[in-house]
């Protein structure tokens, strides 16, 4: 035999799904046919938000005319190269080593 407590969240899951279905008819209803017709308005200017002004980042300070890197970090970028260089070197001579067999 079935009890009530096993249909409570059954009759709670159909009442919702009945009152989205009810509220989708009325709100459709609410728009009209022809507003969905009407192609998509292109505003007359586009408001991009990452468009800033030149020389300007995007906090609007100015940035600097000297956009050189500063040396700790170039020096992390060349070891970052030769590190990988050393990496693909050592890749080649064990691809050498066991595929040419």
């Amino acid at each position: 035999m079935i009890n009530k407590e096993d249909l409570k969240y059954p009759f709670i899951i159909l009442f919702c799904l009945f009152f989205l279905v009810i509220f989708h008819i009325w709100f459709s209803s609410k728009v009209e046919e022809e507003h969905w017709k009407k192609p998509t308005p292109i505003p007359d200017s586009l408001d991009n938000i990452y468009n800033w002004p030149p020389n300007v980042n995007y906090l609007g300070t100015p940035i600097p005319d000297n956009q050189g890197m500063d040396p700790f970090r170039k020096k992390i970028i060349e070891d970052y190269k030769i590190f990988m260089e050393k990496r693909r070197n050592v890749y080649d001579e064990w691809k050498k080593q066991n595929w040419d067999k």
